[in-house]
């Protein structure tokens, strides 16, 4: 049986939340501002990407957790769409971190 505070550390594990984090994921084609909705109520905006002057979209928004970054991961695979990038920016800054995609091309 577990110890009074064993059981108060459980519990405290069980309702302590990582706080969601900000991400910009860069898709190559322009996406529509009411596929927002689909991505989770993220925000969407048609770029330019600098390097190759495609029409791109900058779909940027807090990502509760790694399983939801996945998730919206996923519905970029299913819509076909071509990733570019995806950056995480680091809380209470501007700073953003690139995550490296690994690719089968």
């Amino acid at each position: 049986m577990k110890s009074d505070r064993i059981k108060q550390e459980d519990k405290h594990r069980s309702t302590v939340k990582n706080p969601a984090e900000f991400y910009e994921i860069l898709v190559q084609g322009q996406l529509d501002s009411l596929w927002g909705q689909w991505f989770e109520g993220m925000k969407l905006s048609n770029v330019e990407n600098g390097e190759s002057g495609v029409a791109c979209t900058l779909i940027a928004g807090q990502v509760a957790d790694q399983s939801a970054l996945h998730g919206l991961l996923i519905k970029i695979r299913d819509l076909n769409l071509k990733l570019i990038s995806v950056r995480r920016i680091l809380p209470g800054t501007n700073t953003p971190v690139d995550v490296p995609i690994k690719t089968d091309h």
